[in-house]
């Protein structure tokens, strides 16, 4: 039965999921931990960085990392095969509309319509993931519960991916390596 889950599951994420990886995170929450209880936010995280750091789209990483959770190396398959599925579909529909209809301005209008919408939902997943790196919570109680460690390494990556250029996956394995040590050394539990 869980593969049926997974399948429905993932099959919704990557009919749903418009605007590719970032887009389709506040889906992916809201079914993999608020509505299923599959992970916990702070896994849902944990996966989300791991996800980013592996070769891949982000949605086909975390289906594969859900589906390996939730059903071992099947479920991992079929979590992956379903999330690809919908937009296999849709790609060939649609490659097939647009060469017959590209010429409308209705087509062209609302295919510039849905820029906005998913340029909020990835600020969205933005913020609740922004929240729980310096507070340890998606939704802080007060500002003074901010992590003064976490906020200077965040604001440390955020001028140095602005002001130098520097590869952001050389900024993730720097300050992860600094929050490392400065953790263990000052022994606070993250």
């Amino acid at each position: 039965m869980i593969y049926l889950e997974i399948f429905l599951c993932y099959f919704q994420i990557g009919l749903f999921g418009i605007g590719g990886g970032h887009a389709s995170l506040p889906l992916v929450q809201a079914m993999v931990v608020k509505e299923r209880g599959w992970l916990t936010f702070t896994e849902f995280a944990d996966m989300i960085t791991i996800a980013e750091m592996t070769p891949g789209p982000l949605a086909l990483n975390t289906a594969t990392f859900v589906g390996l959770k939730m059903g071992g190396a099947a479920g991992g398959a079929l979590a992956t095969m379903s999330c690809m599925l919908p937009s296999f579909i849709i790609v060939l529909l649609l490659y097939t509309l647009f060469k017959r209809y590209k010429d409308l301005k209705a087509v062209s209008g609302a295919l510039a319509g849905i820029k906005p919408a998913v340029t909020a939902l990835i600020a969205g997943a933005g913020v609740s993931l922004t929240c729980l790196a310096l507070f340890g919570t998606n939704k802080p109680e007060t500002v003074t519960e901010v992590d003064p460690t976490a906020l200077i390494l965040a604001v440390a990556a955020f001028i140095v991916l602005r002001v130098k250029k520097v590869n952001y996956v050389a900024v993730m394995l720097l300050t992860g390596v600094a929050g490392a040590v400065i953790y263990t050394i000052t022994g606070v539990q993250t």
